[in-house]
Formats: C-alpha cells, sequence, structure tokens
C-alpha cells in the first residue's frame, strides 16, 4: 500500500516522496517505539498504566487508567506480575520519558508485542478535553487482561482448524507476489487493493475466512465484502508469515 499512496503522492506534484517499506514489522524489529492516540486509549480493550507517582496519580489521571509507579518496575514488579498474555495491548504514560523508556525496554525484554505509550501523558489528555478522574488505583500485584475478539474476528485456534475444512474459504489479501511466496494449501488469492473489482470471485455459500500478514489488509477486505452484500465472513486478526509450506500464526 505504501508504494500505491507514493506514486498517487507524485502524480498530485509531489517532489520529495519515500516510502519505508518494512512498515510496522520493520519499525518493531528495529525495537522503536509505537505511539497510542487518545481514541485508542478512550474506546480500545487495553491495559492502561500509569508509571507517576501515586501522589501525581491521585491528584488526576486518565480513566481506566492503573497506578503503577515506574520506580516498581525495578524490584516489585517482574515478568510474572504482566499478563501472560503476550499480545495483550499494554499503553503507558507519564510525565517523564526516561521512566516511559525503561517499561517500553522491559516490555520488549517480556516478549509483549504490542506495547505503546500515550505521548503527552494526561497534560495532553486535558489539552484534547478529556476529563480526568481523581483518587488512588494502585496496580494489583497480579496484572490480567482477557482478550476480546470483535463478532467479524476469528480466532487463532478456529482458524488453523478451518484449514483442513472443505467448507470454508480461505482468502489471502495479501500481494499476488507474497501469496506465490508462500500460503496456506487451498486458499484463494485476491489483493485487498482487487477486491473492490474482484469480489465476485469470492463465494458466497460457503463461510470466508480472510487472512493478510497483520490483518490490516483483511480487514480492509472484509470491509469491501461486507459492503457487497457478504453475510458468512470473518478476518484473522494475526501476524501471519510463511516459510515455503510452512505457516506461523502470532498474535
Amino acid at each position: 500500500m505504501s508504494p500505491k499512496a507514493a506514486g498517487l503522492a507524485v502524480k498530485y506534484g509531489y517532489t520529495n516522496v519515500k516510502v519505508f517499506s518494512g512498515g510496522d514489522p520493520a519499525w518493531a524489529k528495529a525495537e522503536q517505539p509505537f505511539v497510542s492516540s487518545a481514541k485508542f486509549v478512550k474506546d480500545d480493550h487495553i491495559l492502561l498504566l500509569d508509571l507517576r507517582t501515586a501522589d501525581k496519580f491521585a491528584a488526576g489521571h486518565i480513566p481506566r487508567a492503573l497506578n503503577l509507579p515506574a520506580a516498581k518496575l525495578d524490584n516489585e514488579y517482574q515478568e510474572a506480575n504482566f499478563p501472560e498474555y503476550k499480545g495483550t495491548p499494554i499503553v503507558f504514560y507519564s510525565d517523564n520519558m526516561a521512566d516511559t523508556d525503561k517499561a517500553l525496554e522491559l516490555m520488549r525484554d517480556y516478549g509483549f508485542t504490542k506495547w505503546t505509550y500515550f505521548h503527552g501523558g494526561v497534560a495532553k489528555w486535558q489539552k484534547l478535553g478529556n476529563p480526568v478522574e481523581i483518587g488512588p488505583k494502585p496496580a494489583p500485584a497480579k496484572l490480567t487482561y482477557v482478550r476480546k475478539l470483535a463478532s467479524h474476528e476469528i480466532s487463532i485456534p478456529d482458524f488453523i482448524k478451518s484449514l483442513t475444512n472443505p467448507d470454508v474459504v480461505i482468502l489471502d489479501a495479501r500481494t499476488a507476489a507474497e501469496f506465490a511466496a508462500g500460503k496456506f494449501k487451498g486458499a484463494i488469492n485476491i489483493p485487498s487493493e482487487t477486491m473492490e473489482k474482484s469480489f465476485n470471485e469470492v463465494p458466497k455459500d460457503k463461510p470466508v475466512y480472510i487472512h493478510c500478514g497483520t490483518g490490516m489488509r483483511a480487514e480492509m477486505a472484509y470491509d469491501i465484502l461486507k459492503g457487497k452484500g457478504y453475510t458468512n465472513v470473518k478476518l484473522l486478526k494475526a501476524n501471519v508469515t510463511f516459510t515455503g509450506d510452512k505457516y506461523k500464526i502470532t498474535d
């Protein structure tokens, strides 16, 4: 999608255009941090942790946040204190970037894959017109998170089971080149960018499960099919990689 967007920019007259082809996976591999939006912090199913001291937290914090002072990350809170599910979306914030950096580094060391931070903390939150809560709310000794699938998502175990079900259509929304390099046996390939024109190649009389490399293009393809009247469609929101005929699916 990035090269396509860059091509449009050049078409519209921009002359200094570059593409970061590695995208999110390359950014994560380079151990660079991701920033969450205020909307994500407000609406999504996340674990929100305030790294400031207890007195600052009590004076005003982002709703839904738990107070985990950064000082406790040195001894009291180890890997066992965090959720067992390594795909837990954990969002940190503080008024000290050094504390945030320390927390993000620990999440990398512990093997978590969806750690981010809310840049600007409480000050930015209020500047955007959002309310704060007051009072203490210390993080428990054992942090927990229960993943909630959206109604249009399929779990990784259920998706894997479906790979041997002849009555299910596995739809690969990646590019033709990616598909040629590795695919699920029996899958059909319609890239998300051509789905609008090729949707009628997708059967309507069978369940359709869509995947891509991360879930982003699968969701784009899903939205198109839903708009075309498909009702028995779900998507896999996960990381999917192939090495020849072998695959790996992770949160």
